[in-house]
């Protein structure tokens, strides 16, 4: 197997950003593993962000042990083994955040602008916004392409993440007249969200380090 393209850092990145839904596992009063579906995006830094019912049995494993993980994954082609695809699987803890919090708007902000279906029930009293403080990935990539990364080799670093978090609002409309008729929803160091038929996710080529580098990270996008 040729490997000299691998990147697993940004094949990681990508992964993550990119999921609108995920397998979540919890753990079960006996201690057992518990897998669900549930949608997802990510905060600034690449953090996961969930929207979760009170009333759902994960809510409830979450709220006596925030020990979790998150199965996102690239579906494998048509006709290709399934196991060729890629897939991530981001360990962590997983706490709801609460409606006092500074980031609780930014982040139901955020949540909705890549899953703006959930609008209809985001503000019902049992649906509460989730995110997931990450301590690490594991990513299979194919046959033979395993890498284990740290939460500092996946997540913006903090200050950049601020950065971007404050400016959001304000670059996006920046960024209106350079993007060929589509709309961002959202915006961060790995890319953008576009609203056209559906929300779809567009990646920069790389990371950017500065508010001052999206402009033409994104311009190279076409």
């Amino acid at each position: 197997m040729d490997d000299a393209g691998f990147d697993a850092v940004d094949m990681v990145r990508r992964i993550v950003r990119a999921a609108a839904t995920a397998s979540l596992g919890t753990l079960a009063p006996d201690g057992g593993p518990f897998v669900t579906f549930v949608t997802v995006t990510t905060d600034i830094d690449g953090a996961p962000i969930l929207l979760l019912s009170g009333l759902a049995a994960h809510s409830r494993h979450l709220a006596r042990d925030g020990r979790a993980s998150l199965l996102m994954q690239v579906p494998a082609g048509e006709g290709d083994d399934p196991l060729t695809g890629a897939r991530a699987t981001v360990i962590g803890r997983i706490r709801p955040v609460a409606p006092d919090d500074s980031d609780h708007a930014r982040l139901v902000a955020r949540f909705l602008a890549r899953h703006p279906k959930a609008e209809g029930y985001a503000r019902f009293g049992d649906f509460s916004v989730h995110r997931m403080t990450v301590d690490g990935v594991h990513l299979v990539a194919g046959f033979g392409r395993i890498a284990r990364l740290s939460a500092a080799d996946v997540l913006v670093p903090s200050a950049i993440a601020d950065a971007f978090a404050a400016a959001e609002a304000s670059l996006l409309r920046d960024l209106d007249g350079i993007t060929a008729g589509r709309r961002l929803v959202a915006v961060d160091p790995d890319g953008v969200d576009v609203l056209d038929e559906g929300v779809r996710r567009l990646s920069f080529r790389r990371r950017a380090e500065d508010l001052g580098e999206v402009a033409a990270l994104l311009a190279e996008l076409g």
